[in-house]
């Protein structure tokens, strides 16, 4: 079945349709982020790009092999809630690429550090993305692989607020830190 037929779907479900192209198409939802779903030459690719050049903190682009697998990350995305991994709400909604096993594996291979601690994890991710970024040329998908090593998404604990989980995008690292320590 072809994405313009599918797609109907999603627009009986709430969300604003707008056809960019046939094979692709503009989401949205009253007050939430645009989203692009079109057809590439292996699947379906499901993306957010707000920044420019980007990638920002929540810009994503995420490919499916299925139009039944695209269309339920658009569904989660925009209807989502956060997954509960052990004390942790984690957002997979947001982050599509993300699997259920690789997040629940870094989280129980977490580091616990002190606020301080990971402020300096933190600068040294940012300044070595920086590095390549200004390195010139690099091949396709370089700086949106070291904008993903460098940035984190923090979890809320379900139990103690003063506690945080902040876990890579790319899911290669994870720290829970300790506001009190």
């Amino acid at each position: 079945m072809p994405l313009s037929t599918s797609i109907k779907y999603l627009s009986e479900r709430g969300l604003t349709v707008s056809e960019l192209s046939a094979n692709q198409f503009a989401l949205n939802l009253d007050g939430d982020r645009s989203s692009i779903l079109e057809e590439v030459a292996d699947g379906i690719r499901f993306s957010c790009w707000e920044y420019v050049p980007g990638p920002g903190p929540n810009d994503f682009h995420a490919e499916f092999k299925t139009l039944d697998a695209a269309l339920l990350a658009v569904w989660y995305f925009y209807f989502g809630d956060p997954v509960g991994i052990g004390e942790w709400r984690v957002p997979m909604y947001r982050h599509p690429s993300w699997t259920l096993e690789k997040a629940a594996y870094r989280i129980a291979n977490a580091i616990s550090v002190t606020a301080a601690q990971f402020g300096r994890i933190e600068e040294s991710r940012q300044a070595s993305s920086a590095a390549i970024s200004l390195a010139g040329p690099t091949p396709p998908g370089g700086r949106y692989e070291a904008a993903l090593r460098s940035q984190f998404v923090a979890c809320e604990s379900a139990s103690t607020p003063s506690r945080r989980l902040m876990m890579r995008r790319d899911l290669e690292e994870a720290y829970v830190v300790d506001d009190r320590r």
